[in-house]
């Protein structure tokens, strides 16, 4: 079952950031519509449909989407059972709604059907992201099938590249993530003993991100011994043993925009070599992230961080990003990805983008959130950065 017409209801309005700065962002996307000659935008992605109208949900299983017309105001098209949460959350008041329905796919598909024909686009030109996880091609078809007049066209990611440049508002928000996720780390560290667990360590740490602030703590990346090749691993019940190094990469996250750090511990006294090799990741670091002024080439920048740790001998090859933007992120993404270093990157660095900038080598890993400001780069994480022990 689905809602037949398109309705209005009636909204807290208490918004996360304030009214002005939402018309602000849809008059952006409008305007770039505009520029690509797309009379209308139907949005899949939760942080591109949480950007434009402040809808927010966790059931993000299920179908959502904002329709944005060429003039006018956004339509939402929500699951029933969500419009709480749209009342709550969205400055948008427009709606169409589904019931859980046996065919799921296209009970959901039809809601957004209905918005589209309300606002007299059943034989327009409509973009979509087909970029989204949750633009499946299940729906994709669905959508295809129930508004054939309708020209489908893959839009050119209007909202995700208009979210890599954060308001003020916005990097308040990111401040108070990144005090959160250094406030994480530091239990994290002083967790670190003989004989705890991973998982016990994950107890700790998580306990310090949700006093620090961390609204969505229950991320992130806790191995330790020979489990530090696997980068990504989550904690399990292994035990810390003595001279194991321990590695944290730990997100900080508040109203869903994260920062991210990562720092190694000893359990024990390093090496001789694990010291030296930590030193050269923090001053490589520190040699990449001074270029990352305005105005500075990516590609350029990305060569101080990879070529440095190739020369230093760290690596014989280093095949990852060395740095991603960051902001408002919903699983599965870890990050917003569409300004990245990574060889060839020939895009600029502007005020007010967001990074993770992050350097490992051989069971190490240290990293940090940069804002890149008019007057340089400025590192949100403001943990020490060295390489911590018991010894």
């Amino acid at each position: 079952m689905f809602q037949k017409e398109l309705t209005k209801i009636q909204l807290k309005q208490t918004y996360e950031f304030p009214i002005e700065e939402y018309r602000a962002r849809l008059e952006k996307v409008q305007a770039e519509m505009a520029n690509n000659n797309l009379p209308a935008l139907l949005l899949h992605q939760p942080e591109n449909i949480r950007y434009v109208s402040g809808f927010f949900t966790t059931g993000i299983f299920s179908y959502h989407a904002l329709l944005i017309p060429a003039e006018g105001e956004p339509v939402l098209i929500i699951r029933d059972m969500e419009e709480g949460a749209m009342r709550n959350t969205a400055w948008v008041s427009q709606r169409t709604a589904y019931a859980d329905d046996k065919n799921p796919v296209p009970a959901s598909i039809a809601a957004a059907a209905c918005a589209v024909e309300q606002l007299g686009l059943s034989e327009s030109v409509i973009g979509v992201d087909l970029h989204s996880w949750f633009l499946t091609p299940e729906r994709l078809n669905e959508l295809k099938r129930q508004l054939p007049k309708v020209t489908f066209v893959e839009e050119p990611k209007i909202v995700d590249l208009l979210r890599v440049i954060k308001s003020p508002n916005e990097i308040a928000v990111i401040r108070r993530a990144a005090a959160a996720v250094c406030a994480g780390m530091r239990g994290a560290i002083a967790a670190v003993q003989d004989g705890i667990t991973e998982r016990e360590l994950a107890t700790a740490t998580y306990a310090s991100l949700i006093k620090g602030g961390s609204e969505s703590p229950v991320d992130g990346v806790i191995i330790s011994g020979e489990r530090t090749v696997e980068l990504h691993g989550r904690f399990t019940d292994r035990v810390v043993q003595p001279g194991d190094p321990v590695y944290f990469e730990l997100t900080g996250s508040v109203s869903w925009y994260v920062a991210r750090t990562m720092r190694t511990v000893i359990n024990g006294k390093p090496t001789d070599a694990q010291r030296r090799l930590a030193d050269t990741i923090y001053s490589i670091q520190d040699a990449g992230i001074e270029k990352m002024q305005v105005g500075a080439n990516a590609g350029e920048v990305d060569r101080i961080f990879r070529e440095g740790m190739i020369r230093s001998g760290a690596k014989e090859s280093y095949t990852n990003r060395t740095a991603y933007s960051i902001g408002l992120t919903y699983r599965p993404s870890a990050g917003e990805f569409i300004r990245e270093l990574v060889p060839g990157s020939d895009w600029t660095f502007q005020p007010g983008m967001v990074f993770h900038v992050l350097t490992m080598a051989q069971g190490l890993g240290f990293s940090e959130t940069i804002l890149i400001t008019e007057n340089g780069p400025e590192r949100l994480t403001d943990i020490e950065r060295k390489l911590f022990s018991l010894k």
